[in-house]
């Protein structure tokens, strides 16, 4: 993994925010669904039936991306357990501090690692 930049708290950061915002995005959306349902009672106009028609229309396309943002966080959580353990390595085989950065494998701004080293590779290198 050398020559890897990463900032493990910020992928697992956007990880959490991603998780939360599917699960409250299925949430409404099978509210909003269950209240559109609910109003075919007093609702009975051209405008409940287009609201449904557009309510069906988004629906595929929800479902697959809640399907596939699944995939996309089982693997950042791979990579953040794979970049901490290689963090916890290389520290370790290093002998600073028991094996733990103890700014979380975090960089500063400009793209130095908050313990004063040179940044390496590129953003995009997979870390395998």
């Amino acid at each position: 993994m050398a020559g890897v930049i990463n900032d493990i708290d910020a992928l697992a950061e956007f990880r959490s925010h991603l998780m939360q915002f599917n699960r409250e995005l299925e949430e409404n959306f099978a509210t909003i669904r269950g209240h559109w349902q609910e109003l075919g009672e007093v609702w009975r106009d051209d405008m409940y039936r287009k609201f449904g028609e557009a309510l069906e229309e988004v629906t595929p396309g929800i479902e697959h991306y809640l399907s596939a943002t699944e995939g996309h966080e089982a693997h950042l959580s791979a990579l953040i357990d794979r970049l901490r353990a290689y963090l916890d390595t290389g520290l370790a085989a290093s002998g600073s501090e028991g094996g733990r950065r103890s700014d979380g494998g975090r960089r500063s701004e400009g793209g130095r690692r908050s313990d004063g080293g040179q940044r390496e590779g590129r953003r995009d290198q997979d870390p395998r």
